[in-house]
């Protein structure tokens, strides 16, 4: 029975291979989080116990809501934990949830608004009648605003703010949505709310019922479709630095090898040797292929105007001749020009058009050479064709 999240379509999206990885494969990593991941999870920790002991009527001060998520942090960090941008450390973090934690605090004290239905609601929202697709629902924080109205809020730990159509468009809470409209009989609309927290900033937008089953069946029809997928190639992007499976992944395991190398290791690697001696001969030749093909193109010229001068056709050495053959096309106007717009406008009056294919200009050369048309048409399309030189030298034995 395949469960589908928001969270899982987009890794798919990103890259099959690490959607391979992670759902079909099931592979086991040494690092399981990345310091942003983590840093997520704990802050999410300490907003859960905030409001759970607020459902208990037990009000937690600011100072006992940062002494959990300090103690969370400590008990929970692991060295294996991924931390990509080298120049800021563990403790960075702890401190960027701390601050996080603080201005939520205060923004949001007494923690009164609606009736909390719940916290970290975990369950399974069917998505076909025949029960065989389902969608993986938890959601940060549920709350009952009366009249019809719920709301669904979630936090985000995220170093962007998205713009506003995005969230007009954002799949995940609104699937949320979906479920609390099928468990609540007086659901009449969804507010859905994202507390971005490195911002002190809240957002929302809402969904009327029928968006919400509109976006229940392209969710539906994109899982068929990764369902139905059986290759997965790999997408290289800025989200490889933060991807728990590059030590195993075909376009960066090699380097992640490298890395955990002594240097004197390192520069014996077969690979690394491979690599070294391809870069510098392929130097090498691009360095010679330019530099030849500039001095051929000036004894191509030279040759050229040797046959001019000389009256000749054939150039011959001590080995070789060369045989110069004079060439003429036409070049008609470039595209998105004014001349090709009347060019194109008097081939559709007279019924030319298709003849030349939306302008094949071999076609319309071809029809001007071989005087295919009418002589009075071809005399006005002569206008538009410029005649060019070109020549074409053969190398060959005497």
């Amino acid at each position: 029975m395949p469960v589908f999240s928001i969270s899982r379509i987009s890794t798919y999206d990103a890259c099959p291979l690490q959607y391979k990885f992670a759902y079909i494969d099931c592979l086991k990593v040494e690092a399981e989080d990345t310091v942003e991941t983590f840093l997520g999870r704990i802050v999410h920790e300490a907003l859960e116990k905030l409001y759970r002991d607020k459902m208990h009527e037990k009000l937690l001060s600011a100072d006992e809501l940062l002494d959990f998520f300090r103690r969370t942090w400590e008990k929970k960090w692991q060295d294996s934990i991924i931390i990509v941008r080298n120049e800021y450390t563990a403790e960075n973090y702890k401190k960027m949830g701390e601050r996080y934690l603080a201005d939520y605090y205060n923004r949001h004290k007494p923690f009164e608004r609606g009736r909390v239905l719940g916290l970290e609601t975990k369950d399974q929202l069917p998505l076909d009648e025949p029960g065989q697709y389902f969608f993986h629902i938890r959601i940060d924080r549920l709350i009952d605003m009366g009249d019809g109205l719920y709301e669904v809020h979630d936090y985000k730990t995220s170093s962007q703010i998205p713009k506003e159509q995005e969230l007009e468009t954002d799949e995940q809470l609104a699937m949320y949505a979906l479920w609390v409209k099928r468990r609540f009989k007086d659901f009449k609309k969804a507010r859905l709310v994202w507390h971005y927290l490195a911002f002190d900033k809240e957002m929302d937008s809402f969904r009327t019922p029928d968006q919400l089953e509109g976006l229940r069946e392209e969710i539906l029809v994109r899982i068929k479709e990764i369902e139905a997928a059986r290759e997965f190639p790999p997408v290289v992007s800025h989200l490889c630095d933060w991807c728990l499976y590059k030590s195993v992944c075909p376009m960066w395991r090699h380097g992640v090898e490298l890395e955990a190398m002594p240097e004197n290791e390192y520069l014996n690697d077969p690979g690394v040797k491979l690599v070294d001696e391809y870069a510098k001969l392929k130097s090498k030749y691009d360095d010679f292929r330019s530099e030849s093909e500039e001095k051929l193109e000036k004894i191509k010229q030279a040759l050229i105007a040797f046959c001019e001068r000389e009256g000749v056709s054939v150039v011959f050495g001590s080995e070789n001749k060369v045989t110069v053959k004079e060439q003429e096309s036409l070049r008609f106007p470039a595209k998105n020009t004014d001349e090709r717009k009347k060019l194109v406008d008097i081939l559709k009056q007279v019924g030319k058009w298709e003849d030349v294919a939306e302008l094949d200009v071999f076609a319309l050369s071809r029809a001007l050479k071989n005087r295919e048309w009418d002589e009075a048409l071809l005399e006005g399309l002569k206008g538009f064709g410029v005649v060019e030189k070109s020549y074409r030298l053969t190398l060959s034995r005497k």
